[in-house]
């Protein structure tokens, strides 16, 4: 998809900015909507619980999530796309992937829960110096209400509910955050570096700082630079963003069929285990996910090009 474009010859510094304002401009307008529809939808009476999230109304907190969704990820990098690029859809990834870059992407993200728990135990062990205390109680604020959040979505039951949270955990994440910090962030990363390497683990940075939640920051900071990986060498923001909603829908339906009483095991416990052979496979069968899709697609642009 080829058109003309508003902002011509952007340098990447003046992108980024821009990408930036967009974000918060949009952040604004999404948060402003979901008040707006609340009030006419529930009357201003929902307005007086929205601070505290177990009492606030179920329905209220997934209508703002998900404008939350479309707001401050989907839109603005593809507006960004639209209005600084020559070609919105080869700047974003849109292209079609072989089937084996979608099942490498499979095999990465459910093979790499293990090593992503093991993280999350090391990331939670760790102390801040006392000068930093304030900090760390805020940050472990942050993360409770995050979890407080997100529990009270799965903790609702019935289909009608995993429907609304496969869209609202699932694929809105999966699409819009692959969109900010795959294709529009390390899009513009690139024209800063040689090397795609640093504009990965940048973005990779940026996409588990931006959930502010420090303690769980490094296994999120390993997934982005996994999802990174698996765009840059596929080409393509499907790998990705097919990956990512694997991970999320397992979430889902985890919480759904634990709470059916179908399975032992609840999203807490979900991937854990303390076997040194697995852990060992979470580690080398992901790598080797990566290494098949960066292969493959060197050979495919080695054989277009001969």
């Amino acid at each position: 998809m080829r058109q003309a474009f508003i902002f011509r010859n952007l340098t990447p510094t003046a992108q980024l900015f821009l990408l930036i304002i967009l974000v918060l401009l949009f952040a604004i307008l999404s948060i402003a909507a979901a008040y707006i529809a609340s009030v006419f939808i529930w009357g201003t009476g929902i307005l007086e619980s929205a601070a505290d999230v177990s009492e606030s109304n179920l329905n209220f907190l997934q209508l703002f999530q998900i404008s939350n969704q479309i707001g401050i990820f989907l839109i603005p990098p593809l507006l960004l796309a639209l209005i600084s690029e020559s070609n919105p859809s080869a700047f974003l990834g849109f292209r079609k992937p072989p089937i084996a870059h979608l099942a490498a992407a499979i095999v990465f993200i459910l093979s790499i829960a293990p090593l992503i728990n093991l993280l999350a135990e090391w990331n939670e062990a760790l102390v801040l110096p006392r000068i930093m205390e304030r900090m760390a109680d805020w940050m472990r604020a942050q993360e409770e209400r995050a979890a407080l959040l997100t529990n009270r979505f799965l903790e609702a039951t019935g289909w009608k509910t995993v429907l609304i949270n496969t869209v609202m955990i699932a694929l809105l994440p999966a699409l819009g955050e692959e969109l900010l910090f795959r294709s529009a962030l390390i899009g513009i990363l690139k024209k800063y570096f040689r090397s795609i390497h640093w504009p990965v683990i940048i973005s990779a940075v940026v996409f588990s700082a931006f959930h502010l939640q420090f303690f769980g920051f490094l296994p999120r900071f390993a997934l982005g630079a996994g999802l990174g990986y698996l765009f840059v060498w596929s080409g393509s923001l499907w790998v990705p963003v097919l990956a990512h909603f694997v991970n999320n829908f397992m979430v889902v339906m985890v919480a759904y069929l634990y709470q059916q009483n179908l399975i032992d095991t609840g999203v807490e416990e979900f991937g854990k285990t303390g076997s040194p052979l697995l852990l060992a496979a979470s580690v080398v069968l992901p790598a080797l996910a990566l290494l098949w899709v960066f292969s493959s697609q060197r050979n495919a642009v080695r054989e277009e090009t001969q």
